[in-house]
């Protein structure tokens, strides 16, 4: 941009600049790069660290909650009576899940043609279930399907999504993948 001639003039300046105003430039500069090295390289790992703990404390509790309410329902189910359905839900077997996310596309009038397990796997100190679903129907009814999956399976997210036109005008072919979260197997 400069070239040359502008390290020239900008050497000229410093130069020109007294000792105490070129002392307090440099400090200027070094105090800037560190907040920027504090930024990028200590704020935001820390800021994703207790996000992390967040969630890991809420599956925790989540867990300890349904586990308390199953020791309470234990009496009633010896009984025979049906136990009250819990608050929280827990996290879901993948098949379980391919049958929720099933109903839930027909009730929207999507149709499932596959669903499969995935592979299990670490992901930010929780366990990763993957389940890869293939649908087809219009862009409405899919969008209403996705929507009811993030709202009713609150320990699954929609990882990978792909949309293209179906061979029908309307129609809609979709490929997602769902991540079931939990907390991790201990030994």
């Amino acid at each position: 941009m400069g070239g040359p001639a502008m390290n020239e003039r900008l050497r000229a300046a410093l130069a020109a600049m007294p000792a105490r105003q070129l002392n307090l430039l440099c400090i200027g500069v070094v105090a800037i790069a560190a907040m920027l090295a504090w930024s990028a390289g200590l704020r935001a790992p820390l800021a994703a660290w207790r996000q992390q703990r967040a969630a890991v404390t809420a599956l925790q509790a989540s867990n300890a909650a349904t586990a308390t309410m199953r020791a309470a329902n234990a009496p009633l189910a010896a009984a025979g009576r049906p136990a009250p359905t819990p608050m929280m839900q827990t996290t879901p077997t993948p098949l379980a899940l391919i049958g929720a996310v099933s109903g839930s596309a027909k009730r929207a009038g999507v149709d499932v043609s596959s669903a499969s397990q995935g592979a299990e796997q670490a992901a930010a100190g929780l366990r990763q279930q993957t389940v890869d679903i293939t649908a087809t129907g219009t862009y409405t009814a899919i969008h209403l399907w996705l929507d009811d999956i993030e709202r009713t399976q609150p320990a699954v997210g929609i990882v990978q999504l792909d949309m293209q036109p179906g061979e029908a005008g309307a129609q809609r072919e979709v490929t997602l993948q769902l991540a079931i979260y939990g907390l991790p197997i201990t030994p």
